[in-house]
């Protein structure tokens, strides 16, 4: 799809689509605590993103419109006449919130996790030094002040992560500048933020909703990776946001 194999998890449902994208050096299994909690609520479709997971690997930079378009022909293909509600976690916000920029008619609703919109100025320096370890060694190395036992699951899966692949997912998020984007979002959107997300603060994520029209935001007791920090409640305020839009404006 769009130049580039993607593997893909695909769980019939009722009419409404959730296409769950997750997190940099994530993959599909991200989502695996939430999936049970939606399973049977809604169709559920849940990809690695190129570089990441089992999906192919190119060698070539690529930039957050080539992930979105990843996106919008996995969709067309898998989901063509079926109302999507797209979840995007960290830089899958960013690819999510560009996707509904581009597409506002394929997209009813939009529900950012932590969305990441570019890099402050002082963490440029140290994410570029980063990029430059995962091109010539591997994540283990990149991060070694890391005690490497009792890690995250989140850890767990990102030591796995193919270390140039995440390079170029780093440095496309390094070059982010998503303010006309998310001025650009014209569909219902909830953005989610973790009360002890370092990464991403509750204070930094009500500036970049300020930035969507109309955006809800919320925050809820987790840190940078909510649906595995804490996917009950992730999981229910999607839900509750949906009955919200279908109840309020009838846009689902």
């Amino acid at each position: 799809m769009n130049g580039v194999q993607l593997r893909y998890d695909y769980f019939p449902g009722p009419s409404l689509a959730l296409v769950l994208v997750h997190e940099m050096g994530g993959m599909l299994e991200s989502w695996d605590d939430i999936i049970p909690l939606l399973s049977g609520k809604v169709t559920l479709l849940r990809y690695d993103q190129r570089g990441a997971g089992l999906s192919e690997k190119p060698r070539t930079p690529f930039a957050i419109g080539d992930a979105a378009d990843d996106l919008a022909m996995l969709a067309e293909t898998l989901l063509p006449d079926i109302p999507i509600v797209v979840v995007g976690a960290a830089v899958g916000g960013a690819i999510a919130a560009t996707f509904a920029a581009r597409h506002p008619d394929k997209i009813k609703a939009l529900i950012l996790l932590a969305p990441a919109t570019g890099l402050a100025d002082e963490k440029l320096a140290a994410a570029k030094a980063n990029i430059d370890k995962l091109e010539h060694s591997d994540v283990r190395r990149t991060f070694p002040g890391k005690a490497w036992i009792d890690l995250s699951r989140f850890e767990r899966i990102r030591l796995a992560a193919d270390p140039s692949s995440l390079a170029a997912t780093w440095r496309m998020l390094a070059d982010l500048k998503m303010g006309d984007v998310l001025r650009a979002i014209s569909c219902p959107t909830l953005v989610l933020g973790g009360r002890h997300d370092t990464a991403r603060p509750p204070e930094h994520l009500a500036d970049v909703a300020a930035q969507i029209a109309h955006a809800r935001f919320a925050v809820i007791e987790a840190g940078h990776i909510l649906a595995m920090d804490a996917p009950e409640h992730v999981a229910s305020a999607i839900l509750s946001f949906l009955e919200e839009c279908l109840a309020e404006k009838n846009h689902l």
